[in-house]
């Protein structure tokens, strides 16, 4: 995949989890979905809003979490997990049943996500997704640790592509090769004056929301990290 439009990868490590087509979950199992906006996408966009907006157009990640957050909404989520590159749901256990099928349950949230998208940015950005059904919660707290995991450690990588995008926006020659190790990336980040360390938490970690067995939400943006994450994948 062309470095400057890679996604999170880690996904390859659950593809024999990942439902194709209408499928009913077995007793037990438990469904998560994986929603992005299309690399490409995302990357056309930073290059057009290249020249009103900060290094990384932290609006533009704000508001990509803003969408993927909001999928809680559609009261088939119990569970949401979102950053800047995609949002991960854990799907109530009476959704389906709610719904008809699993494919009718992605196909509402993968519509209200690009909605929201197009709402919030005040332009159509394509999303994409991925069915996932694990044996049981426990599996499926490994694939949310997993999509935080991958977050953190592509951070100078999806970052320095970000930038990427917005240097040929304003006009400035930019191409995979320019990032093609760590040191490189970081050197790409420095001249733009950013300071990964000095990033908000939630640009490493990612923004967490479930809902209360009393009906409420609660929020988490500072995120905590491995087993301490996994804790808060819980049912209504």
């Amino acid at each position: 995949m062309n470095a400057e439009v890679q996604g999170n990868n880690t996904w390859g490590k659950f593809s024999a989890f990942r439902v194709l087509g209408d499928h009913e979950p077995m007793p037990g199992f438990r469904l998560v979905m994986q929603f992005a906006p299309r690399a490409e996408a995302v990357a056309r966009l930073l290059e057009l809003r290249a020249r009103q907006t900060d290094p990384l157009d932290s609006e533009l990640a704000r508001l990509t979490v803003r969408a993927g957050i909001g999928l809680l909404q559609s009261h088939n989520v119990s569970f949401a997990y979102a950053n800047a590159e995609e949002v991960v749901v854990l799907i109530r256990q009476d959704a389906v049943a709610r719904m008809g099928s699993s494919l009718a349950v992605y196909e509402q949230l993968l519509s209200m996500y690009s909605a929201r998208l197009a709402v919030l940015l005040g332009e159509e950005l394509v999303a994409h997704g991925h069915i996932f059904e694990f044996p049981d919660l426990g599996i499926a707290r490994r694939a949310f640790v997993a999509a935080q995991e991958w977050l953190e450690e592509a951070t100078p990588g999806r970052s320095s592509r970000r930038l990427g995008s917005q240097m040929r926006g304003q006009g400035q020659p930019f191409h995979a090769a320019m990032i093609e190790t760590v040191d490189a990336q970081m050197q790409l980040l420095r001249g733009a004056g950013v300071d990964l360390d000095g990033l908000p938490h939630w640009w490493w970690r990612g923004i967490a929301a479930r809902f209360r067995s009393d009906g409420g939400v609660e929020l988490y943006d500072d995120v905590p990290h491995g087993p301490d994450f996994a804790a808060l994948v819980t049912d209504v």
